[in-house]
């Protein structure tokens, strides 16, 4: 009766007490709950399956139409051997089979081997250089026509004609005299460095035949040496204007000047003025271009120090 209370005492006890008794018991391991299983998951296998398949079938299309171009554009079909042709049909084939786990892919290799696949493999991979190297060729050539094409315009323009352009200097035998406002009417346009084309220099202008955008300026210079005798005021304006008239409305603009007030005294030995004025401006055929100047006397007469110009930049839209 004392052995029954004994082993009932021992069923109450808790799985922990039960796991630290005598030695004598069996052990079981601890009683916990079984992990929930983990969510399915696809086998890293078929993922690999799936990324072969992908693979083999583009390597078929490449391989297909790599050799269409080899035979298109490097063999005759009338002239292709039997070998040849047996080679391409089996590598057709290999190509399409090669996901398939065939026992006849080693007869298949061993075929290939032979001399005439062993040059249908060269003439292949010969056709496939080539065509790489047309398509980079062709897209190069793409690539640098769409950076140049700003230019080519220009270019091609230049071929089937002569773009306008004009530089003048100063004809210091025929300078006015005086303090005041004239226009310069004396000019070079073929003499030193004074060059003209497709412009027209008449009666102290310079005439536009062609419509564009051009760039205009104007560079002119006034010194003074006491040996040239004394100056009529010592505050002087030294001014240049550059002038656009339209002849057929007898009208004209002033599109750029510059200058300044300046005071050269008597007791100077000598005395130097520079201005340089320059723009874009829209010009019809047929417009003129004129320079006016204050104190001409005073003119720099070197073909470097006082002149004018224009060219053409491009066409009006």
């Amino acid at each position: 009766m004392r052995r029954t209370s004994r082993d009932y005492t021992k069923y109450l006890r808790g799985s922990e007490e039960m796991g630290s008794g005598s030695s004598s018991a069996p052990h079981e391991g601890p009683l916990h709950p079984a992990p929930s299983p983990a969510p399915h998951q696809p086998p890293p296998t078929s993922r690999s399956i799936l990324m072969a398949f992908m693979v083999l079938g583009l390597g078929q299309v490449v391989c297909s139409v790599a050799l269409f171009l080899y035979f298109k554009t490097q063999m005759d079909l009338n002239r292709i051997s039997d070998d040849e042709t047996c080679c391409f049909l089996k590598l057709l084939k290999r190509h399409k089979n090669s996901d398939l786990q065939d026992t006849s892919l080693e007869d298949q290799d061993a075929t290939l081997m032979s001399d005439s696949c062993r040059r249908l493999k060269l003439g292949f991979q010969e056709a496939l250089q080539k065509e790489l190297k047309l398509m980079a060729r062709t897209e190069n050539a793409r690539a640098e026509k769409a950076m140049m094409d700003p230019w080519l315009d220009v270019s091609r323009k230049s071929r089937s004609e002569t773009q306008p352009f004009a530089h003048l200097t100063i004809n210091g035998t025929n300078i006015p005299s005086g303090s005041r406002k004239v226009n310069l009417s004396s000019w070079y346009h073929d003499r030193g460095w004074a060059n003209i084309s497709n412009m027209t220099f008449s009666n102290g202008k310079l005439r536009v035949n062609q419509d564009g955008f051009y760039y205009l300026y104007a560079n002119i210079c006034f010194r003074h040496h006491e040996t040239s005798g004394g100056l009529a005021t010592e505050f002087l304006q030294l001014m240049v204007y550059v002038t656009k008239t339209n002849v057929k409305i007898r009208n004209s603009d002033t599109l750029m000047k510059g200058g300044s007030t300046k005071h050269w005294s008597k007791k100077s030995e000598f005395h130097f003025y520079s201005i340089n004025i320059g723009g874009f401006f829209k010009l019809r055929s047929g417009e003129e271009i004129s320079i006016q100047v204050s104190n001409p006397s005073l003119l720099d007469p070197a073909q470097d120090a006082t002149y004018f110009g224009a060219f053409k930049v491009r066409d009006i839209d």
